[in-house]
């Protein structure tokens, strides 16, 4: 991750990546195929765990589910 302060408490990185501020791998995101869409999977899952139409919800999401499974 660069030096830039991440933007919430958990990022969406241009690779793909989904880290939280303190650079803890989560698992990966990506677009549908009209780029309507954000969607995360977590590290392994075969399908999204969520999915939302603004990245900032996404990330507030995958914060909270985060969160209750650390």
């Amino acid at each position: 991750m660069d030096s830039a302060k991440p933007r919430y408490r958990v990022n969406l990185l241009d690779d793909g990546s989904v880290v939280t501020d303190d650079g803890e791998f989560l698992g990966t995101w990506d677009t549908d195929e009209t780029d309507a869409l954000y969607r995360f999977s977590p590290d392994g899952a075969a399908s999204p765990l969520f999915i939302h139409p603004f990245r900032k919800f996404l990330c507030e999401a995958i914060d909270t589910w985060h969160r209750q499974n650390a």
